[in-house]
């Protein structure tokens, strides 16, 4: 399943800065990886036109890497498109450029904060529904945010205990990896169907299959308490089957 980056698909996007010089995106989120290319004077043997291999088809095909010909055009790129793009230049590269995403998204993240001051007084169930750093970050009504950063953001504390916690309660289900010798703990079918998650591609390390939604968010945040505490009850019968196996042994 080939999935487009909309992370970045917003007119709010700071610039990036990389080695001294900004960079920003255009009026659809993206960013030119030929400008990149040529301000930083990189290997002539590294312009993006260059680029061609099995992750640069994808995330064509995706719509997150995307090319224009005639004197106007280049390539442009999603984050997720430009960080590729950065670890096939070089190891060094690449660590400048996600350091300039980190930065640029803590400045994204403090000006939100501000801004939802302002909103969370206009419209307060939401503001008390959704963390406040949180409520207008594009990922959770475009795309979604990871399953880790959901339990953290909801105070869930063990992410891979609460998936299969929630496996036990028939609002996951466990199935086979498609492309692992593993098993893969996702939502049902009507976790989706609800819009409490999304799907998204499995490929290129992204382990769990699906993305949380705004609304997954907090339906996780009116069960955490739940979750956590039968996390714990858990934690706590195998400490005492642990202590019970070691006096055994002891005798």
């Amino acid at each position: 399943m080939n999935s487009i980056d909309v992370t970045n698909a917003t007119n709010t996007l700071l610039p990036i800065a990389i080695n001294g010089h900004s960079f920003k995106p255009n009026d659809d989120g993206l960013w030119s990886l030929n400008e990149i290319h040529q301000a930083l004077n990189l290997d002539p043997a590294k312009q993006p036109s260059e680029w061609r291999n099995d992750i640069q088809a994808e995330l064509s095909n995706s719509g997150n890497l995307r090319s224009k010909a005639g004197r106007y055009g280049g390539t442009s790129a999603t984050e997720s498109g430009a960080i590729a793009y950065a670890m096939w230049v070089s190891t060094d590269f690449y660590l400048m450029v996600v350091s300039a995403f980190v930065a640029m998204r803590n400045d994204s993240i403090l000006s939100a904060r501000l801004s939802l001051l302002a909103a969370a007084e206009a419209d307060s169930k939401l503001a008390k529904a959704i963390p406040k750093a949180d409520l207008i970050d594009s990922r959770l009504t475009g795309a979604g945010i990871p399953w880790t950063q959901a339990c953290r953001l909801a105070g869930i504390n063990q992410p891979q205990l609460a998936a299969r916690y929630l496996v036990h309660i028939q609002k996951f289900v466990s199935t086979h990896h498609p492309f692992e010798s593993r098993e893969a703990l996702r939502p049902s079918l009507q976790g989706f169907s609800g819009g409490y998650f999304k799907s998204c591609s499995m490929r290129f390390g992204n382990e769990d299959g699906y993305r949380v939604t705004a609304k997954g968010l907090v339906w996780l945040q009116e069960r955490a308490q739940e979750i956590n505490a039968a996390i714990a009850e858990r934690n706590r019968k195998k400490a005492a089957e642990r202590r019970k196996a070691a006096k055994t042994q002891a005798v």
